[in-house]
This record gives structure tokens, sequence and C-alpha cells, in this order.
């Protein structure tokens, strides 16, 4: 398979999930005019959840793009890498739709939380292959420029570590975590540059 098919492929994936997100949020049938502003009151929760969720999903994008940029073939593995990075990024709706209607009960708070772990471990795991497997890239990704990565990833998941134990005894500030580290992302990956 070529870099290129398999690149159009994820676009694809990428695109129609950030898409079905929003298909959490509706006002309930019947809403008259005078409870308008009271239905869309309700709808909080779900924007929220809603609006970190698409900020995540195309901090994956940006990163995916980011690490394709410098392959210039794919193997077997790293095909498959990518395809479990997809399964936990299209899962993404279902944990933000409970988010959303449960916003401060620790089960879904625990469930998003750790499906964006593994997503970052996927992610981590083609970073470091790809180090390992020169004749994938355009130019040498040496370790050292793996290490560089390295903090960022202990700081994330570290962090997404905390929000889910934290889920059961103090689950608003496991949500502001995950809102937190999805604004940090955004301020690191924008100061870094896009390829």
């Amino acid at each position: 398979m070529t870099k290129h098919r398999l690149e159009m492929f994820s676009d694809g994936v990428f695109a129609i999930v950030i898409t079905i997100l929003i298909l959490n949020i509706h006002l309930p049938e019947n809403t008259s005019t005078q409870h308008l502003g009271e239905a869309l009151k309700a709808l909080f929760p779900d924007i929220l959840a809603y609006v970190t969720s698409f900020i995540l999903i195309g901090l994956y994008w940006i990163a995916h793009h980011t690490s394709f940029h410098h392959i210039h073939k794919v193997n077997g593995v790293l095909l498959w890498l990518n395809m479990l990075l997809l399964l936990f990024v299209s899962f993404m709706p279902f944990p933000a739709s409970l988010l959303g209607k449960y916003p401060t009960e620790p089960v879904p708070l625990m469930i998003y939380g750790i499906n964006l772990m593994a997503a970052n471990l996927v992610a981590f795991l083609m970073t470091w292959y790809t180090c390992y497997h020169p004749e994938l890239l355009t130019e040498p990704f040496l370790l050292k420029d793996f290490r560089k990565q390295f903090p960022i990833y202990i700081f994330v998941n570290g962090s997404y570590l905390a929000a889910i134990i934290m889920a059961p005894f103090l689950p608003t500030v496991s949500y502001i975590i995950y809102i937190l580290i999805a604004w940090i992302l955004v301020f690191y990956y924008g100061k870094m540059g896009v390829k």
C-alpha cells in the first residue's frame, strides 16, 4: 500500500469522526420558543464535550499529518498501527456523547480518558517504530528527536491518568484536566508549527 493511499483513508476517517461528533447535539423535539433558552442551556454539557473532542481529534489529525510528512513508504506493521490509532479516534464520539449526557459521572470521564490514553499510546508506538525503521522515512528520525517528544507524551498521558483516577472523587477537576490538556496541546502544536 502506498503512503498516499493510507493518508487519504486516514483523512477520510478523521473527517467522518469529527463530523459525527455534532450529531450528539440537538434540541429536544417540540421545544417551544418560550423554553428555547432553557433548552439551549441544557445543551451546554453536550457543546462542551463536542468542542473539547473536536479539538482533540483535530490535534490527532495534525499530529498524524506531521508524522506522515516524514514517512515515504508504509509497511504492514505501520499500516496496522495506523489502523489501531484510527480505531481509538473513531471511538471518540461515543465517550464524547456520554460526557455530554453525564458530565459529572465518573464512568464517562474514565472511558473518555482511557480512550485518549490508548490513542496516545498507539501514536507513541508509531513514532517509536519509525524511529527504529529509518527505511520508512524520507530522512532519518534520530533517537534524540524521539527523546525530545517523550516528555510531552509523559505529561499528557500522566494528566489523563490523573483525570481517570480523580473521576470518582473530583469529577469536575477530571473534566477540567481534559479541557486544559486540549488547549495546552493547541498551543504546543501551534508553537511547533505544522509542515
